[in-house]
């Protein structure tokens, strides 16, 4: 199926989107990437008309377009009876082919959680920050349970690593994004004061701000009212999280715990090899 000039005009601008990035996007990222270029006009325009043209395109392999092209950041497979191994060699080879995992949180100046407005964002923040940060995507307005469970965490966190705890939140400039990140910061912290009446617990915007859309130039969102953060380019992204994490990460501590993460594989292979060998 060969699309029309002005579909693959879409298809060819979405996949340099695709393309422009180091990390798998979802449909919905793809979406406010386009929206933020005038090519759709309405956020109505998802359903109605990019999901459809996506759908198909996946699903016929148009050009570079597959079904696993894009991901999806709300849906996953649970497994039951079938997660078990097959037979004991099955469970030996698995052993064997363990790496140890330390935790990269500890040794850091502080346990810095980044809150972020768009489940869209989530690849994003993973790729700019490893090993770094907790993380949660809001989704718009999260739900009381949602914000207890993130003070919950932030206690928890303080109460573990006893270092200060910063949230550093990341969305739109515009008033409804405001308005998510201020209700939203009232509970987080209140309730993590709460729970832990000893912790020092923070909270920054990291972006967008006035600034920021005049540094980068950022076009105003297709409804006029405010900007987005999925106008900016990955390079501007890199920036503003850079600037706002200053000083919350040390990257030779997590630097080292990798070497010490080899070095520990290393020597439990060697234990591993020499029992098989003996069994």
């Amino acid at each position: 199926m060969k699309p029309h000039a002005d579909t693959q005009a879409i298809l060819d601008a979405a996949w340099a989107h695709v393309e422009s990035v180091p990390y798998a996007v979802s449909l919905r990222w793809l979406f406010y990437r386009l929206y933020d270029d005038g090519i759709y006009e309405s956020k109505a325009d998802y359903r109605n008309k990019f999901k459809p043209l996506m759908s198909r395109a996946r699903r016929a392999e148009i050009g570079q377009w597959r079904p696993w092209t894009l991901t999806d950041e709300t849906r996953s497979i649970t497994t039951w009876g079938d997660s078990g191994f097959l037979n004991e060699a099955g469970f030996l080879q698995a052993v064997q082919d363990q790496t140890c995992r330390l935790n990269k949180l500890q040794n850091q100046p502080a346990l810095l959680a980044v809150l972020f407005e768009a489940a869209a964002m989530a690849p994003q923040f993973r790729h700019l920050l490893p090993n770094a940060a907790v993380m949660m995507p809001c989704r718009g307005d999260p739900s009381i349970p949602a914000r207890w469970n993130v003070a919950e965490m932030l206690a928890d966190r303080w109460n573990a690593y006893g270092v200060p705890v910063h949230v550093v939140y990341f969305g739109d400039l515009d008033p409804k994004g405001l308005k998510i990140e201020k209700s939203a910061k009232a509970d987080i912290l209140r309730w993590a004061e709460e729970l832990a009446p000893a912790g020092e617990f923070s909270w920054t915007r990291g972006g967008l701000d006035a600034e920021q859309v005049k540094r980068f130039r950022l076009p105003e969102k297709v409804d006029g009212k405010g900007y987005q953060w999925e106008a900016l380019d990955e390079n501007q992204a890199r920036e503003i999280v850079a600037a706002a994490v200053e000083g919350l990460i040390d990257y030779d501590a997590i630097e080292q715990l990798e070497v010490e993460e080899h070095e520990i594989t290393e020597r439990f292979h060697e234990r591993i090899r020499l029992f098989l060998e003996d069994s």
